[in-house]
């Protein structure tokens, strides 16, 4: 089975400008909650994709520090069209990336399924789907653009970004870990 969204196969429809929500905006960004040392953790986050970017957002709004090592040399464009569904455009919102996502966003007016010969298994419209979930919608990005918003956040936030950082290894410790990184000088340690 193939799943085909805004690409233009079998009729979808991309609609030009920012993705819109027939709902009205209810989707609060949280705030970031102030700790003190007692309670604050440092963290280090082991690569700068999607997943690794979204996990400092979350921790960073939760009060912690965050140090994200990626082992590129520069964080670059890379990847294709992706796809963020009403569960991933909440939690998009809450972290204040509405606007900034805007900018970039297009939605898709249905979704086709299709079997491996081309042909229509079903259809589903995009937007009666996002409104059961009041304040969502379907979003559809370049994977490149989608991250960039989400480096720019989690730096906005507060997170430390260090590329050309290879981990090497891990040693967990009593007191916490500590990382040893592979660099082109030597093995500097990051806790």
């Amino acid at each position: 089975m193939v799943v085909v969204s805004s690409s233009g196969i079998s009729g979808a429809v991309k609609r030009s400008g920012p993705a819109q929500s027939s709902q009205p905006q209810i989707i609060k960004p949280r705030q970031k909650i102030q700790r003190d040392a007692s309670t604050k953790l440092n963290i280090i986050i082991v690569g700068a994709g999607l997943g690794g970017v979204g996990a400092a957002i979350g921790l960073l709004l939760g009060g912690h520090d965050v140090t994200i090592l990626e082992s590129a040399p520069q964080i670059a464009e890379v990847g294709a069209g992706i796809q963020v569904l009403p569960n991933a455009s909440r939690l998009l919102q809450e972290w204040g990336m509405k606007e900034a996502l805007d900018r970039y966003s297009t939605a898709p007016s249905h979704v086709n399924m299709l079997g491996w010969k081309g042909n229509t298994i079903t259809r589903m419209s995009t937007e009666d789907s996002a409104k059961l979930y009041p304040g969502t919608a379907y979003w559809d990005f370049h994977r490149a653009n989608l991250h960039k918003c989400l480096v720019e956040r989690a730096e906005e936030l507060g997170a430390k970004l260090v590329v050309n950082s290879k981990v090497a290894n891990v040693v967990a410790k009593e007191e916490g870990a500590q990382c040893f990184l592979k660099t082109v000088q030597s093995g500097k340690r990051i806790s």
